[in-house]
């Protein structure tokens, strides 16, 4: 499967190198998994996620939105409009704080996204 790390990378116009430092490890492995011949472990890739600000299904190359189809896109606009009603349902009423709050509601849109992904 062809991941979007190279694209991603090149738009921020970043090395290979430069991609290693970031995740303290080899160029040869950010090499090796833009090829597609070597998988990274889940924790670089939330990292690598987290910093190109992307699901990490979507830099592992899945689905795109792009690439769906007029009657997908309406199921997801309506599911993010749902996930927003219930992001803001449940900060009117949290008691935790800003940061938890973030925290929280990335977890789950994560979850979402790996989900329906």
């Amino acid at each position: 499967m062809k991941n979007r790390l190279k694209q991603l990378r090149k738009q921020k116009n970043l090395t290979q190198n430069d991609v290693a430092e970031l995740l303290s490890i080899t160029n040869q492995a950010i090499c090796l998994f833009e090829k597609g011949e070597r998988t990274l472990k889940q924790e670089n890739l939330q990292k690598l996620a987290d910093f190109f600000e992307v699901s990490v299904p979507y830099l592992q190359g899945e689905l795109a939105y792009d690439d769906l189809m007029p009657e997908g896109k309406k199921l997801c606009s309506d599911l993010v409009g749902r996930i927003n009603d219930v992001i803001n349902d449940e900060l009117k009423y949290s008691e935790l704080s800003s940061e938890e709050n973030k925290r929280a509601i990335k977890l789950a849109l994560q979850s979402a996204l790996e989900y329906y992904a």
